[in-house]
């Protein structure tokens, strides 16, 4: 007779830390507990099959003798290979999974370490930026300063000069001009004289 013990199986969340991709991560799963009392007369570390009481029908007659399961051998056996087969395929799947979770994990982590780069590569362009910009307006004060100095110096402007300078030019060749006239004149009337003088002597020696 097959020694039955009944009892409820029951289950309590409990959370655990663990550091993966060096991030630290909380995972949450189910522990089962299966109490049992002092009257069902089980010692310690005594080893014991648990068997779900839908299932029990199957195994253990109305009397609690075990049934006679040589009939059922093979379809356990078919069972059992399918449950390996799933198992195996469960296997693959995961480590699949884990290879494609740490191919993820590296390119995260790449594309943080280029996000990074390209951060300090904005702050430092943003600097040059600013430092540019300064500058710029430091040599426009500077030239601003220099012309409000220069300006009571250069009291007439280029295009004056060029003006004074051609107005000088051109009283410079009308004073030639007027010397030349004047020349002529002088030198017309020293001539007039002469022949004046010339003629009367003529008439007196003709006399």
């Amino acid at each position: 007779m097959v020694k039955l013990v009944k009892s409820a199986v029951k289950c309590y969340k409990k959370k655990t830390k663990k550091t993966v991709g060096g991030q630290r991560k909380t995972y949450e799963y189910n522990q089962y507990l299966v109490p049992l009392k002092r009257s069902d007369n089980l010692d310690c570390s005594m080893e014991v099959f648990i068997v779900p009481q839908e299932d029990l029908a199957d195994l253990v007659d109305e009397n609690g003798e075990l049934k006679d399961l040589s009939g059922k051998k093979d379809e356990y056996e078919s069972k059992l290979d399918q449950y390996e087969a799933d198992f195996a395929d469960l296997e693959w799947k995961h480590s699949k999974l884990s290879r494609t979770y740490k191919e993820l994990f590296s390119k995260h982590n790449k594309t943080r370490k280029k996000e990074k780069e390209l951060e300090d590569k904005i702050k430092t362009l943003e600097s040059d930026r600013g430092k540019l910009i300064s500058a710029l307006k430091a040599e426009r004060r500077a030239t601003e300063k220099l012309k409000m100095e220069q300006q009571p110096v250069n009291k007439t402007s280029p295009a004056t000069d060029v003006t004074v300078k051609s107005d000088q030019i051109k009283l410079n060749n009308e004073n030639i001009k007027n010397k030349d006239v004047n020349e002529d004149k002088e030198d017309k009337d020293i001539w007039t004289v002469l022949r004046s003088r010339l003629t009367k002597k003529e008439e007196e020696k003709e006399e």
